[in-house]
C-alpha cells in the first residue's frame, strides 16, 4: 500500500468519527433534555389524531437509513459519511479531479517547480516552494492521485516530475543523477574520457577509493554505466542509450551549489 492509498484511508477513518460523535444525542441536541409534555402543557390545545405513514411516504434519506439499519447497523456509518461529505460540498469544499487540481495556488507552484526542475526530490521542492513538510505531503499526495506528476524511486529515494510522458525511464534516471554533483562530475568527466579508471576518479573528485565505488555501483546499477575489467583494474565506459541524453541535458541542467540532500 502506497502513501497516498494510506492517507486517503486515514482521512477517511477520521471523517468517520467526527460523523459518530457529530450523531450522539449529546452533540446533536447541543445538551438540551427533552421531557414528556404533561396535562398543564397540553391545556388549551386541540389533539391532532396520530396518523400512520407508508414507508414509500418516507423521504429518501429515511428510507435509506431504515433499510441499512434493517441489513447491518453498522451500514449507518459510511452512510453518514456520505451526507457528511455532501454537506463539505454544499460549503463549497469540491471533488479534486485532473482537471481543477491545478486551481489551487500552493499545487499550482509546486508544478511549476516540478516543471523548470525535473528530478527534483522533497527537500529542495520544499524550500523552493516554502511549503512545510506536511502540506507539501499532502499535496504532492494529490497531485500524483489524480495524475499530474509522476514519480522515479530508486534506493528509498523519490523524484518528481511532471506526468506528461515528457521523459522515458531512462531521461528520468539521468536527469536524476545530474542532480548530484559527484555523480555528475563522474559523467562529464566519463563524456571525453572514456575507460576511465576508479583510481583518475579518485583524483579527479577529490574523494577517497571507497567512495567513487559507491557512486559508480549507483551508477552501474541504474544502468547508467558498464564497467570493464583488465585484472584488478576497473574501466567505466557510460552506456549508449545514457549518453544520448546526456547530451542533450549536461549544458541545459545547471549544477547545483553545495552536496545534494535527498528525503
Amino acid at each position: 500500500m502506497n502513501e497516498d492509498h494510506l492517507a486517503i484511508i486515514i482521512t477517511a477513518i477520521c471523517l468517520s468519527l467526527v460523523v459518530m460523535v457529530i450523531s450522539t444525542p449529546q452533540v446533536a441536541n447541543h445538551g438540551y433534555v427533552v421531557t414528556p409534555a404533561t396535562e398543564e402543557d397540553m391545556a388549551g390545545m386541540t389533539p391532532v389524531e396520530t396518523t400512520r405513514i407508508t414507508f414509500w411516504e418516507l423521504p429518501p434519506r429515511l428510507m435509506l437509513i431504515t433499510v441499512l439499519q434493517s441489513i447491518s447497523p453498522v451500514l449507518i456509518v459510511p452512510l453518514g459519511l456520505f451526507f457528511f461529505l455532501q454537506g463539505l460540498a454544499f460549503l463549497g469544499y469540491r471533488k479534486i479531479t485532473p482537471g481543477n487540481v491545478l486551481g489551487s495556488p500552493a499545487r499550482s507552484l509546486i508544478f511549476e517547480k516540478i516543471q523548470a526542475n525535473p528530478g527534483i526530490y522533497f527537500n529542495e521542492l520544499s524550500r523552493e516552494t516554502g511549503l512545510n513538510r506536511g502540506s507539501l505531503r499532502y499535496h504532492l499526495a494529490l497531485m500524483r492521485v489524480t495524475g499530474k506528476i509522476s514519480t522515479l524511486v530508486m534506493d528509498g529515494d523519490i523524484r518528481y516530475f511532471e506526468n506528461s510522458g515528457r521523459f522515458s525511464a531512462t531521461e528520468q534516471k539521468v536527469l536524476k543523477f545530474l542532480r548530484n554533483n559527484k555523480e555528475r562530475a563522474i559523467f562529464t568527466h566519463l563524456m571525453d574520457n572514456p575507460e576511465t579508471t576508479r583510481g583518475d576518479l579518485e583524483k579527479i573528485l577529490g574523494i577517497s577509493g571507497a567512495a567513487v565505488t559507491w557512486h559508480t555501483n549507483r551508477l552501474c546499477d541504474a544502468g547508467m554505466l558498464t564497467v570493464a575489467r583488465s585484472g584488478k583494474t576497473a574501466r567505466y565506459l557510460i552506456d549508449p542509450d545514457a549518453r544520448m541524453y546526456l547530451e542533450k541535458f549536461l549544458a541545459a541542467t545547471p549544477e547545483k551549489s553545495g552536496l545534494e540532500s535527498p528525503g
